[in-house]
């Protein structure tokens, strides 16, 4: 259930508080909405036809239905060819009656001009009223950044800016820019940007400062790779090593070994310490897991690195060692396995470092 202010949304439990905020002159920060529509949204992806049909009946009955709405989003969004109008028209009601919402930050509410050209355009201008009727609502000024960061970065960094200077001492804003930088920095054709590297790394320094122990460990692989990148190559290093330091019961360990171990091994190399190169190059492949980055494969920058030296021999170890951790992958690692057996270097774009 949900209260109603403003024509919007309040969340169930926050109406009585916000007209006690109203009547007594308090001011209160946007209320907060139940996280696990992100989660609805992600169970629409398996509906039938036939479940999003009862759904769309239920809407009908009670427009209100968040639960039944937020499904609908993930489903739609699962078949937007099929249907791109009908997905925008429910990701369409959030921002305009809970723009406050976490189903806003999720995959499924993504609006694609490539789908549904107008709707994005009514996306973005519904987004734009609102951060100019309520420029204080954070989290308004987040999802709108989040909406606007794939094709309009310089706007959706002004937003987040805006959301810092309300909240300064809170992380979020800082790695959320320093994110929205870094995506840019590795969008460069000959690799990573020096310049986007390093304003991202000037951001993910200040979200390490400002947040607690386990998420300024959070931030160490951002922060080495961002670092090497924009060639502060101490400032990597440091942060490489302190992630081979970091808790051996964290569940993410795999990761941080393997991230500690490739900065240290780009380093070597840069310093034409083969043997070091190498150690940390098959160090990566021995972490018990293989990160998988978003272009869809484990970074091979090193490995590319090193074949181009000459190294054949420790890169189809390396390759090997994938097979056990990249199961879906196996395909791919078996033909540059053949290639450089035969003496090729293989195309192992998109990189991921």
């Amino acid at each position: 259930m949900a209260g109603v202010s403003g024509g919007r949304l309040v969340p169930s439990g926050c109406a009585f508080l916000l007209a006690f905020a109203l009547a007594t002159g308090i001011v209160t920060a946007a209320p907060a909405w139940p996280q696990d529509l992100s989660r609805e949204a992600g169970k629409g992806r398996n509906l039938s036809a036939a479940e999003a049909a009862v759904l769309e009946r239920r809407l009908l009955d009670n427009p209100q239905d968040l639960t039944a709405r937020a499904q609908l989003v993930g489903y739609y969004h699962a078949g937007r060819r099929a249907n791109p109008r009908r997905h925008t028209e429910h990701v369409l009601w959030f921002i305009r009656n809970a723009p406050e919402s976490e189903v806003l930050d999720s995959r499924p509410a993504r609006v694609s001009p490539m789908f549904d050209a107008d709707g994005y355009l009514e996306a973005k201008r519904t987004w734009q009223r609102l951060v100019r009727e309520e420029p204080d609502n954070v989290a308004i000024l987040r999802h709108a950044a989040g909406f606007h960061a794939p094709s309009e970065r310089a706007f959706a960094a002004g937003l987040l800016q805006r959301a810092e200077d309300l909240e300064p001492s809170n992380p979020e804003w800082a790695r959320e820019l320093a994110e929205l930088e870094w995506r840019e920095a590795r969008r460069f054709p000959e690799g990573r940007d020096p310049a986007g590297a390093a304003r991202a790394l000037v951001h993910f320094e200040r979200a390490h400062d400002l947040s607690g122990a386990a998420d300024r460990v959070d931030l160490l692989p951002d922060l080495a790779l961002a670092a090497f990148a924009a060639g502060e190559h101490q400032k990597a290093r440091t942060h490489a090593l302190a992630m081979l330091d970091a808790g051996p019961n964290r569940r993410d360990r795999g990761d941080l070994l393997h991230y500690g171990n490739l900065v240290l091994g780009h380093l070597a190399l840069g310093e034409n310490d083969l043997e070091e190169a190498r150690t940390r190059l098959l160090a990566t492949g021995r972490t018990g897991r293989l990160p998988i980055e978003r272009s869809g494969g484990p970074d091979m920058s090193l490995a590319e690195a090193l074949l181009q030296r000459g190294e054949s021999a420790t890169v189809l170890q390396y390759l090997e060692l994938c097979l056990d951790f990249w199961p879906e992958g196996e395909e791919r690692l078996l033909d540059w396995i053949v290639l450089v057996e035969a003496g090729l270097v293989p195309d192992f774009r998109p990189l991921a470092f």
